[in-house]
């Protein structure tokens, strides 16, 4: 290195460098002996800096003749010119602990004159915890970031959805597709599906990007309350009434979403189905129109067919509405996305809580795996945060104690439903000389191979609370050959989804 002139830097700055760092610092000159180690290596090596400073490796970590070629990277850099970088290397401490760290050995070079060698060392646990709050930390900021970019209401677009399953891969290509039109689209789904986060999406990949989301959840509000928050009032249209905009004109040239839309009166259905066709308002108490240009997504967890059955949507309105159509797959139905959601939940409440979860256990995945997941991805997202809040310090993996209570409890329900080959058959003991028992034979023996195939298709999918899918897998069946012997048996697959 040149020499600077009027130089800033001297010895005095560079060893409060040193004794600042994180990594240990060990400074050894011709002889292998130490002439200086940081306030980090007396950390790693329990030992206090005056009990080392001048003594020789040997002596320090008491090293035989055998042990000084092969542990020893400091003196291999010393004595044969061999530069060590990046190797994992154990050792025991000054008091007998255990060290498991990073370690690097270069010489020291002085006017082209090797006057020692300089050897760091990070504590692999230490390492890695640092490099886990790092990536939270990073995690963090981009989920600030996205929301400081979207600035129309929303939080999500397309990428955000989890999943690699082809139902959800298929649903996000007709989402996309819809999206790029003009005409009102309605999403179907469970309760906990993430209707709302494809409405954002749909939002945020169409034409109506640069207008506001406005999002309204129709089961949330009064009857009295709906339509003046809908279409606005003017002064003096009721008693307390002011001059106030509605939903539909905040909304103009954005998107204004109607959650659980079949919640809404049927008397007010018929005003939203007027403001589609006309593309105009009118605020309560007021005698003239306001044009509206803004896009309608609606959304309902009930099937749009039962809703119009049951009296609670308007077949009109459900026509105008679902020029596109989406249909949100179960989170059951999603092949293999049950993972990939599970670790995306983990790492966001790590970063939300400053946790350090890595993983969960076997057992706990078999669980959750094995569950039905009726609030599909919502109710997903909320046990896992409750297990990661059950943790206690130094836990990092979660387990099945870690559950909530309500799934422990219907673990071990199911666990006692489950039936025995008694319970399944009729077998009696003819007597007690050790005979075999029998067989209750009531039938031929067709008619009763196929009462008792019948017995364990409808035992499998109570297990796997009417999943097709996992029934096929714990039968060792595919879902095709499966489908063939529920309809050969007129199996009820709903009540075991309930």
């Amino acid at each position: 290195m040149k020499e600077l002139k009027n130089p800033i830097i001297n010895v005095e700055t560079l060893l409060n460098v040193l004794e600042g760092l994180h990594t240990a610092i060990y400074l050894v000159d011709q002889n292998g002996c130490m002439v200086y180690v940081n306030e980090a290596a007396e950390k790693l090596e329990h030992f206090k800096r005056e009990d080392t400073l001048g003594k020789n490796l040997d002596d320090v970590y008491q090293l035989t003749n055998f042990q000084r070629g092969l542990d020893s990277p400091t003196l291999d850099c010393l004595k044969n010119d061999v530069i060590h970088k990046d190797e994992n290397l154990e050792w025991y401490s000054g008091d007998g602990i255990a060290v498991n760290a990073l370690t690097s050995s270069v010489p020291l070079i002085n006017n082209g004159k090797k006057i020692g060698v300089i050897s760091t060392a990070e504590d692999i646990p230490s390492l890695r915890e640092r490099l886990y709050k790092l990536g939270t930390a990073k995690r963090k900021t981009s989920y600030r970031l996205q929301n400081k970019m979207l600035k129309n209401g929303t939080n999500y677009v397309f990428d955000d959805i989890v999943g690699q399953s082809e139902a959800i891969k298929s649903t996000i290509t007709i989402a996309k597709r819809y999206a790029e039109k003009r005409a009102p689209i309605m999403i179907y789904g469970e309760t906990g599906t993430g209707k709302e986060m494809f409405a954002q999406s749909i939002h945020n990949a169409s034409p109506y990007l640069a207008g506001p989301f406005v999002p309204i959840n129709c089961a949330a509000i009064p009857e009295n309350l709906l339509e003046s928050m809908l279409f606005g009032t003017v002064k003096g249209a009721f008693t307390g009434a002011v001059d106030s905009v509605g939903l539909f004109e905040k909304a103009e040239n954005g998107t204004i979403f109607l959650d659980e839309i079949n919640s809404m009166p049927i008397i007010l259905q018929a005003k939203i189905l007027r403001a589609l066709q006309e593309k105009e308002i009118r605020r309560i108490g007021d005698d003239k129109t306001r044009k509206i240009n803004c896009r309608i997504i609606s959304a309902t967890n009930k099937l749009p067919t039962d809703a119009i059955r049951d009296g609670e949507l308007r077949e009109d309105l459900f026509y105008r509405l679902s020029t596109g159509i989406i249909w949100l797959p179960a989170l059951r139905e999603r092949e293999n996305d049950l993972r990939p959601l599970m670790d995306y939940f983990i790492d966001k409440a790590n970063a939300d809580f400053q946790m350090n979860i890595e993983d969960v256990t076997p057992s706990f995945y078999r669980l959750i795996n094995d569950y039905y997941w009726p609030g599909n991805i919502r109710e997903l997202a909320n046990t896992i945060e409750s297990a990661i809040n059950l943790t206690a310090d130094g836990e990092h993996f979660l387990d099945v104690q870690h559950l909530p209570s309500y799934l422990k409890s219907h673990f071990a329900t199911e666990l006692s439903r489950l039936p025995n080959a008694a319970q399944i058959f009729s077998v009696r003991e003819q007597d007690n000389r050790g005979k075999l028992p029998t067989i209750d034979f009531h039938n031929d023996i067709n008619t009763m191979v196929d009462e008792y195939e019948k017995s364990l298709i409808e035992l499998a999918l109570a297990g796997a609370r009417g999943n097709l899918t996992k029934c096929g897998e714990k039968l060792g069946i595919s879902r095709q050959a499966l489908t063939v012997k529920v309809k050969k048996y007129n199996v009820n697959i709903d009540k075991f989804k309930r």
